[in-house]
């Protein structure tokens, strides 16, 4: 197994979130109710994979999913089909002039030890063998939200915050999604979506050694990277987050 891993420079990152849009890009029809809310506009319908990228509303079938009964953008409606998951977060930490606004970007640190997979109570967190990935197969969770309480970077994901409100039988059950380091298109030669996509190339992922050796300018602590307190995350250190992180 070659271990995968992420890359932050944070004086780098300007906080354009053009990584977030990616990751909900790519990962779109990998959104926890994708299948609940399926948007009638997407590539797979005739009138895309025609070449016809621009349709007059009212030639649309589902034209009240877009429109409401004023005619106008139907705001609530659209709010449906994009992804509520963030597997990427980009966060600031505003401070006091003249200090300059810091950005952190997050996602999941695929650890060497990960605390949602030992959180899990149905076991289905895992460790991916020829990448190191940490991923879900989560047709049988249960959306208790052990595994979101355990990571100390927030990565588990729902796309509703009251995901564990939900009965057992409810088909619209919100269930577990997270960062998969773009598995597919590392599987591909590709860089993940968050990386390719950012500007000022504050990201970068590939086997944690090799990142390690092509960025030799990052600091030895993730202070200020976790959502836990650093007293917190130093007990946390047994995880071995693959990050490797430039503070600013």
């Amino acid at each position: 197994m070659s271990q995968w891993g992420f890359y932050f420079d944070q004086t780098r990152c300007v906080g354009c979130k053009a990584c977030m849009l990616a990751c909900k890009n790519w990962n779109d029809d990998r959104r926890g109710d994708y299948n609940i809310n399926s948007d009638s506009m997407n590539p797979d319908t005739d009138w895309y994979s025609s070449g016809t990228y621009v349709v007059d509303v009212n030639d649309m079938e589902d034209v009240s999913n877009y429109l409401n009964s004023a005619g106008e953008t139907n705001y609530e409606q659209n709010r449906k089909y994009y992804m509520k998951e963030d597997w990427r977060r980009v966060n600031a930490n505003e401070r006091a002039y003249p200090y300059a606004l810091k950005h952190i970007s997050l996602a999941c640190n695929h650890c060497t030890n990960p605390a949602c997979v030992e959180a899990c109570p149905m076991g289905i967190i895992y460790k991916e063998e020829e990448y190191g990935l940490v991923l879900v197969n989560n047709e049988t969770c249960i959306s208790c939200g052990k595994c979101k309480e355990a990571c100390p970077w927030d990565a588990p994901q729902f796309y509703a915050p009251d995901f564990s409100q939900y009965q057992l039988d409810d088909t619209t059950r919100p269930k577990m999604t997270k960062c998969t380091l773009c598995l597919d298109r590392i599987q591909e030669g590709l860089k993940p979506a968050c990386v390719a996509a950012c500007l000022n190339r504050a990201l970068d992922a590939g086997p944690i050694d090799e990142i390690r050796a092509k960025w030799t300018n990052f600091g030895k602590d993730v202070v200020e990277y976790t959502a836990m307190s650093s007293e917190d995350f130093a007990s946390s250190s047994g995880l071995e987050p693959n990050i490797i992180f430039v503070k600013k």
